[in-house]
């Protein structure tokens, strides 16, 4: 009798210990579902940073007298179709049919299925990624300035990568978000020095680095507008030996850092193409 109460007394124990052990490991996956940052298509980014200036902005501009989406429209078919497949479809939209309503066929044209569907998918990258709407973004620097493309070039001896877009123009220069968003990141690192971090309402981390300045008036959490005020110019940080800079960087929500430079090159000439 003995023996089974102790044989049934330790089943029991095994078996609140069983339980607990999957409670945890429920509660470990849940956490972890819940938390982990959202994937990003592959194609999307290759895509978007590998598109022209130029075609870019003559879209941004032909497509305001099309629709509210047209931008994206002409950006999708100029980066995917043929001439002459672009002229029968954009003559399309001309005439005021919707996108999702253009013949894809004519007794001349006859347009791939593969190439149709790889033109959606560019479409919805545009406009669920709109990084070249017109007038959502702004350039994060009011004044003269000069920058290159040196994304990914060695830093450190080639212990790290440069993960931005240095911006140069002189000291104590406006610096201002690019999109809405919340602050996030306030003050100084060793890197970076001075700067400032807002999550921007499509999801992404703008990187501000090396200020003179941070705007007094920003607090942790507060909301930005595009435009507004976040500091100046400087060359804090690790850039005190560069010339002065804003450190420019784009950080997707999975913490991939991707190149700003094509995206900064058509904010910075938005305004002259689009008035």
């Amino acid at each position: 009798m003995r023996f089974r109460k102790r044989f049934k007394a330790r089943g029991r124990f095994w078996m609140l210990i069983i339980k607990a052990v999957v409670v945890v490991v429920i509660s470990l996956s849940l956490w972890k579902g819940l938390h982990m940052p959202p994937r990003i298509s592959s194609d999307i980014y290759p895509y978007l940073t590998n598109l022209s200036a130029h075609l870019i902005l003559h879209s941004q501009k032909e497509g305001q007298n099309l629709s509210a989406t047209g931008w994206a429209d002409l950006i999708a078919l100029r980066s995917t179709v043929a001439e002459t497949e672009q002229a029968y479809l954009i003559r399309q939209l001309e005439q005021g049919i919707s996108f999702e309503d253009l013949a894809w066929q004519n007794e001349v044209i006859q347009i791939k299925k593969e190439t149709i569907k790889q033109l959606l998918r560019r479409r919805e990258v545009l406009l669920t990624h709109p990084l070249y709407e017109p007038n959502r973004f702004v350039f994060p620097v009011i004044g003269e300035v000069w920058f290159v493309d040196t994304f990914g070039a060695d830093r450190e001896g080639g212990i790290r990568h440069h993960e931005g877009t240095d911006i140069f123009g002189a000291e104590g220069l406006p610096v201002v978000s690019v999109s809405d968003g919340v602050i996030e990141k306030l003050g100084w690192n060793r890197l970076g020095g001075e700067r400032v971090g807002v999550r921007g309402e499509d999801g992404n981390y703008y990187y501000y680095a090396h200020l003179q300045t941070i705007d007094p008036k920003l607090i942790m959490g507060q909301k930005v507008k595009k435009g507004d005020s976040l500091g100046t110019l400087g060359h804090s940080g690790d850039a005190l030996t560069t010339p002065d800079h804003l450190h420019f960087g784009i950080e997707l929500p999975n913490g991939e850092w991707v190149n700003p430079y094509p995206f900064v090159s058509v904010w910075q000439q938005n305004h002259e193409h689009l008035r």
